[in-house]
């Protein structure tokens, strides 16, 4: 598959330009750490407790992603801030992305869409926000989790034709599956190389084989 007429290359962020190491240090244990030690029980006690209810609410309520909802869920005493800026340090680039993205914007406008809401984006994009002229939070700014609908709001507010934008992420359902339904060309990124296709890549350095 060859990608015609592309003027706009949209990244996800987790999975595809950054590891998601970070975000288990937090949600698999900073969360379940403070709980126990609101509820003096063990860790481990307290993990089964956090990830059910993880599981309970589920990956597509925006609620999920949100950190604040969950530090008043749990009814935490710290700020999403202390929380965030204790880890920071450990936000890691996959060492393809600053090659890929110095050649890309050589011709593309790039842009960043991504689900996680802002606390979390701006700083996993500290390093290479400098590469995007958007970086769109879509459950921050338009209440959604990369539906159809929100993938052409998009297109509107960075005045490109869906059929010249090209999304780049690791969601089967919302980074591949959604925007395709409204004529956007979409790639997944599979880092772990589970899946296999003409359009699915496992490194962003594939990209230059498929975009003309």
């Amino acid at each position: 598959m060859k990608f015609k007429e592309i003027e706009v290359i949209s990244f996800d962020v987790d999975g595809t330009l950054v590891k998601e190491g970070f975000n288990d240090l937090i949600w698999r244990g900073e969360i379940p750490l403070l709980y126990a030690q609101r509820k003096n029980i063990s860790f481990e006690e307290a993990k089964k407790v956090v990830q059910e209810e993880y599981s309970r609410v589920g990956e597509k309520n925006p609620n999920w992603y949100d950190i604040n909802f969950w530090i008043k869920h749990f009814q935490l005493n710290v700020s999403w801030k202390e929380i965030i800026s204790k880890y920071e340090a450990r936000i890691e680039l996959y060492p393809d992305v600053i090659p890929v993205l110095e050649r890309l914007r050589e011709k593309y406008r790039l842009i960043v869409i991504s689900m996680m809401p802002k606390e979390f984006l701006t700083p996993k994009l500290r390093k290479i926000g400098s590469y995007f002229e958007y970086a769109f939070s879509t459950l921050s700014e338009l209440k959604d989790l990369k539906s159809p609908q929100g993938y052409l709001r998009i297109c509107e507010r960075v005045k490109v034709s869906p059929s010249h934008l090209l999304h780049v992420g690791d969601s089967w359902e919302f980074d591949y599956v959604s925007p395709r339904k409204v004529n956007i060309n979409a790639v997944l990124i599979d880092r772990r190389n589970e899946r296999k296709g003409k359009e699915i890549i496992k490194d962003l350095r594939e990209l230059k084989k498929i975009i003309i």
